[in-house]
């Protein structure tokens, strides 16, 4: 129950509002010398056919599972499962997908899923795009993009917080903008065909948490179908409740022209979360998330719906580092929520957990029921998870805090000084804050056996210099919340201070 719960919690109470692009397109490689149009007289009886990836671009955490699938549309917009798929991954480091399409996870990053089908000779692919993260405090809508060259799409930025659910303010980086490139405002548009990510920071956001969004552009359809896009409008929203949503869909043709007269076939992915008339109207049912489908013409568009509870947990810090083998207290507060305030609920008892994985590169921390979280030795500097504190009676309502393993200065600490013996500090601890007392001197003197000074230099570090930073002179700066260890050393003689970092 408890990895169900994680991959549910991890999107659900901090919103990640994931959307999966409506269409997934595709090309075919005929080349000339497969069909010879003028050796065979039947050519003409022949179908051309469209490979679909159903599932579209998807962002999954670690601990999640995925089984792609595949549609033939024919040219008279009837669609067929596909059978003999040839599935590959890109990146197998980040990948692997077996050949009746099933993902298996190895690492945090991107991949680009490939599908491959061959009829009479002829080959067919469809490409979409895949990321595997580890879940933020805001969520980005569309989560992950598969897109045609020359359009754009909007992201969205949502947040879940003590005023109701709001939009940070964010920055947006492609990882390569001749594919895909991205406004300031979040507006992507799609360039040329390959696949990229857009990195998505909540400037506004304590620690200015991170978002990741794989993107994948493909060249234009070369089949001329009945319909070749399904949009659904709008393409995400969250509900409460009482709430509904009316979404709309419209079929485009081959020209980009709208194509009348058609009616859409909905569907709820999980009628558990939402159900969805044949209209379109969609009324929530429990606190979850999931797609709703619209096909027209064998062409599936969809949305992604959030339905938000009633009950919100709040975990603090919501982002920190940690350093190796250090610890850190994180609280948590429930409360009762509307679209525009919460109200602290009391009495309310919380169990504790870090998910886990199965992959020792991701199981990087542990927590106790009281909420302190222990960062393990051997923690890959830059990993990040998360910890889940859930109300005790209620286990499917809970929140999260993202952490990641703290990154140390490189600490060459010399040789030894046979006239050293001790250093001596000023302070052994200092309690900085980021807006009001963002620096602090460390004054650091080398003694001999007798505690006479020496002339040497000591060197300072940080074990987490995503908390607090120590330049050569011993000035400490503030970066971020947290708690950081500055070792003062003069080779192997080295004396430690405490640096406790708030952020207001």
């Amino acid at each position: 129950m408890k990895r169900n719960f994680i991959s549910r919690i991890s999107k659900i109470m901090i919103l990640a509002v994931f959307f999966t692009a409506a269409i997934s397109v595709i090309s075919s490689c005929k080349k000339d010398d497969d069909i010879d149009d003028t050796d065979d007289p039947d050519d003409t009886d022949k179908k051309e056919y469209v490979l679909l990836i159903e599932n579209g671009g998807q962002k999954i955490t670690p601990d999640q599972t995925l089984t792609y699938k595949a549609v033939l549309v024919d040219s008279d917009g009837v669609s067929t499962p596909a059978t003999n798929v040839t599935w590959t991954s890109s990146a197998t480091t980040v990948a692997t997908i077996s050949t009746s399409g099933a993902i298996s996870v190895v690492a945090q990053g991107m991949a680009t899923i490939k599908a491959e089908v061959t009829i009479e000779g002829v080959k067919f692919t469809a490409e979409a795009p895949l990321g595997i993260y580890a879940p933020s405090v805001f969520s980005v809508a569309p989560a992950a993009i598969l897109y045609e060259v020359g359009g754009d799409i909007q992201l969205e930025a949502v947040h879940l917080s003590l005023t109701g659910v709001v939009e940070p303010t964010c920055t947006y980086q492609s990882s390569d903008a001749s594919i895909a490139s991205v406004s300031g405002s979040g507006l992507v548009s799609f360039n040329k065909a390959g696949s990229c990510v857009i990195t998505v920071t909540a400037t506004s956001l304590d620690g200015s948490p991170q978002c990741f969004v794989p993107v994948t552009v493909i060249g234009p359809i070369t089949v001329e179908l009945p319909v070749v896009r399904v949009d659904v409008t709008p393409p995400t929203t969250d509900l409460f409740r009482n709430e509904t949503v009316q979404l709309t869909a419209k079929a485009y043709n081959f020209d980009g022209n709208v194509v009348e007269g058609k009616t859409a076939v909905w569907n709820s992915g999980d009628n558990s979360i939402v159900t969805v008339s044949q209209t379109g109207l969609v009324t929530p049912v429990n606190p979850g998330e999931t797609s709703v489908y619209a096909t027209i013409d064998g062409i599936i568009g969809q949305a992604f719906l959030t339905v938000n509870p009633d009950t919100m947990v709040i975990v603090e810090p919501y982002w920190t580092s940690i350093a190796a083998g250090k610890s850190k207290q994180f609280t948590a507060k429930a409360y009762h929520l509307t679209r525009t305030s919460a109200t602290e609920l009391s009495g309310i008892s919380f169990d504790w957990m870090i998910p886990t994985y199965g992959f020792s590169m991701f199981d990087i921390a542990t927590v106790n029921n009281s909420g302190l979280v222990t960062m393990k030795s051997d923690a890959m500097a830059g990993m990040m998870t998360m910890v889940v504190a859930s109300i005790s009676d209620k286990p499917e309502i809970g929140g999260a805090a993202s952490i990641i393993a703290a990154i140390a200065d490189q600490c060459d600490c010399g040789e030894d000084n046979p006239s050293v013996a001790s250093i001596q500090v000023n302070q052994t601890s200092f309690s900085l804050n980021m807006m009001t007392s963002p620096t602090a001197q460390i004054q650091a003197t080398a003694l001999d056996s007798n505690g006479n000074p020496v002339e040497a230099s000591p060197v300072f570090c940080s074990d987490n210099i995503s908390t607090a930073s120590v330049d050569s002179e011993g000035m400490i700066i503030a970066t971020g919340d947290g708690t950081a260890t500055i070792t003062i050393c003069v080779g192997s003689i080295t004396k430690t201070v405490t640096v406790n970092v708030t952020l207001f």
